[in-house]
């Protein structure tokens, strides 16, 4: 892999990519997202699965395998990636050595519950997934007792600074969302985001409606952020950033 920016550029290792990754040791929430040219998220199939390059496949198990908890929206959920995360060798023994759990937990956000009882029932991670949804729903999580662990944040939506507290009391810090769209412009309306990680693939979509990585871009509080570095690889860019004001 290619690191473009900062200069001087460089071939790098897979040791230096890592270490390009960096968890501060503090409640860290960063965002994993990959587009294509034409600024969409999904392919013509509604999925990832054909914009995605080895190379993209290969930082994001670097994210996903080190993180603690990985935050997704109730629709990104229901993929199958998240029916059981895996990690492979060599990251099963460097998260011995940093001493982080076994494997990350799985948190999903959700005002509607809208996801199946036989999705829960189909997951084979052997922790529970923690849904956070809001006290209107008590009544409505009563099909998926047992199968998850409900907590609520809010009265009549979820409010995501109660879940990053509720994390953060758990004594997770490292938290990568996989977005969807709906729940990262949460964290940026809330400015709970502190880092994206963006790939940027040389294809188009070929999907008709495009998707991008943020729904509704109507922030109330105007977010900037500092570019870190420029990594290549193939056909894909990657690009970190950190939101201005959030010191890593």
């Amino acid at each position: 892999m290619l690191k473009i920016a900062p200069l001087p550029e460089k071939v790098i290792s897979d040791l230096e990519i890592f270490q390009l990754y960096p968890w501060p040791n503090k409640p860290w929430i960063r965002a994993s997202m990959i587009q294509t040219l034409d600024g969409n998220i999904k392919d013509q199939n509604d999925a990832t699965e054909l914009i995605s390059t080895d190379s993209d496949k290969q930082i994001f198990r670097l994210l996903r395998q080190l993180s603690e908890v990985i935050l997704v929206g109730s629709i990104t959920a229901q993929s199958a990636p998240y029916l059981n995360i895996k990690i492979n060798t060599s990251n099963q023994e460097l998260r011995k050595k940093l001493r982080l759990p076994k494997k990350p937990r799985l948190a999903v956000v959700s005002n509607r519950l809208n996801f199946t009882k036989d999705w829960l029932k189909s997951r084979v991670d052997e922790e529970q997934p923690l849904i956070y949804t809001h006290q209107g729903n008590e009544l409505n999580i009563k099909p998926f007792l047992g199968l998850a662990e409900f907590v609520f944040c809010g009265q009549k939506e979820v409010d995501l600074k109660s879940v990053k507290q509720d994390l953060v009391r758990r004594a997770y810090k490292r938290i990568l969302c996989e977005g969807g769209p709906t729940l990262l412009n949460g964290l940026l309306q809330a400015n709970l985001l502190d880092e994206i990680d963006l790939s940027i693939v040389a294809k188009l979509s070929q999907n008709s409606k495009i998707t991008n990585i943020v729904s509704d871009a109507n922030l109330k509080v105007p977010i900037n952020f500092k570019p870190i570095h420029v990594l290549h690889e193939n056909q894909t860019v990657f690009l970190r950033y950190l939101t201005e004001g959030h010191k890593f």
